[in-house]
């Protein structure tokens, strides 16, 4: 199997308090080129990849896998509001924009690539579900590096977002965009960490037994909730693991949809430990396990499990 090395990783966060703040500068800062009549949910897009390549030459055959919960929610209100409430076509550059591809597209540009190209959405662990496509292709597509990555928008009015995204009325809301690079692009350079296991559950005694089997350095661990994690399943699925450092990345974010990113950033950059276990659900009562390790020096990189695709187990 393919070992998962993530070889750099890119991030934004920020919360917003009244209309969303102007991003074009930070887009052309992020990637050193000015991108004209693109969106905010491009802007996002460019930002967190934009920082997570830094400069870096990637192989031209790198592919590009988006994904976010929701999309390109300013283009997707503007186009209903102009088909349902005025009762005309959409404006040909809306509709475009629509189409969450066309954020992928100007990702690739920037930095020359001309690999595959893939938009992922998923309600629940877009992240997850976008690197889980990396790693089947890098398994058994020939696909050599990656470039994967989330973003969420946030819209005005607040107070509208605020229910659109299921949060109370004085939440805190944001946006992010989470970018990582995969692949061996500079072999002399150690990965940040390895993926080891991304896969879904049917249900939590799935997950359980899995757990009871996972080998990992407790001592050396952290364990991460995701936001969608019922919390009634917390406590049992932690003292299953025996870990009991956790990494509360959520806790101090503002809210928006596929934080994971912020998480997985946030330990391969600042965690002192070696291996992180992250577990998410969504309310039909599947999970979602995500386990990143950082190799030590000279040590094998360990191979990533991948489940059948016919069955997703």
């Amino acid at each position: 199997m393919y070992a998962l090395r993530i070889v750099a990783t890119g991030s934004y966060c920020h919360e917003v308090t009244g209309d969303p703040p102007p991003l074009k500068s930070l887009a052309l800062a992020a990637t050193g080129i000015p991108v004209r009549r693109v969106g905010r949910f491009v802007q996002l897009a460019l930002i967190g990849a934009g920082r997570c390549v830094n400069g870096m030459a990637l192989p031209s055959d790198t592919a590009t896998y988006f994904t976010s919960c929701r999309g390109d929610l300013d283009t997707t209100l503007n186009v209903l509001a102009q088909m349902c409430v005025r009762a005309l076509p959409p404006a040909p550059f809306d509709f475009i924009n629509t189409v969450g591809n066309a954020a992928c597209f100007h990702v690739a540009k920037c930095f020359g690539l001309s690999g595959r190209s893939q938009f992922v959405t998923s309600r629940f662990a877009p992240l997850e579900a976008a690197l889980r496509l990396a790693a089947l292709d890098m398994t058994h597509a020939n696909v050599k590096a990656a470039l994967v990555g989330s973003a969420d928008m946030c819209t005005a009015p607040l107070a509208a977002h605020r229910a659109r995204i299921g949060v109370g009325p004085d939440a805190a809301v944001g946006e992010g965009s989470h970018w990582f690079l995969l692949g061996a692009v500079d072999d002399s350079r150690p990965p940040l960490g390895v993926v080891r296991c991304v896969r879904s559950f049917p249900d939590d005694d799935a997950l359980l037994r899995h757990l009871r089997g996972l080998r990992v350095d407790r001592d050396g661990a952290v364990l991460a909730r995701g936001q969608n994690l019922p919390p009634d399943r917390w406590d049992r699925f932690r003292e299953t693991t025996g870990i009991g450092e956790e990494l509360a990345y959520g806790r101090d974010l503002p809210r928006y949809d596929s934080q994971t990113g912020y998480g997985l950033h946030l330990f391969l950059t600042a965690s002192v430990a070696r291996t992180m276990v992250h577990l998410d659900g969504d309310p039909s009562g599947r999970f979602t396990l995500l386990v990143i390790e950082k190799p030590t020096a000279g040590a094998h990189a360990p191979t990533l499990t991948l489940p059948d695709p016919r069955t997703g187990r």
